[in-house]
């Protein structure tokens, strides 16, 4: 989840009704979360626009909305560094993501674009593929 406080807030005017900017925002996670690049497009144009996505739900929900005017152009994924390891956080072109089952539970593979593959929980990477589904793929076809 990301973390504001009131006095990070940028008065910014009625640019967008309800919108607030922030100078900075805190993760206080150490999972991954998606730096997404998408196409706005409403009835006025289009415009090129950075997301910051906590979950892979929200992701799959952005990417389901192109009925509503947006298009993802790409997506980086930001991992921590006990995920990449790198004991850095490190982003990268994601290519797909593969929701894993096993032992009544889900976790997600992430498949980035130049090969390799980061996994939520270390069970995840030994399941075999019978137990993975595709849930995201890239427009590049990662």
């Amino acid at each position: 989840m990301f973390l504001t406080f009131e006095h990070a807030e940028v008065p910014v005017g009625a640019l967008v009704k309800g919108a607030h900017s922030w100078r900075y925002v805190e993760y206080i996670s150490s999972y991954p979360y998606f730096h997404v690049t998408a196409l706005d497009r409403d009835g006025e144009g289009e415009s090129l626009t950075t997301l910051l996505i906590y979950t892979v739900p929200d992701l799959l929900d952005l990417a389901a909305s192109e009925s509503q005017g947006w298009l993802i152009q790409q997506v980086q994924l930001v991992s921590p560094g006990h995920m990449n390891g790198t004991g850095q956080w490190k982003m990268e072109e994601l290519g797909a993501i593969e929701a894993v089952e096993f032992s009544r539970r889900t976790s997600y593979a992430y498949l980035l674009a130049g090969g390799g593959e980061y996994v939520e929980r270390k069970e995840a990477a030994s399941q075999p593929q019978s137990h993975r589904r595709v849930v995201y793929r890239s427009r590049s076809g990662g």
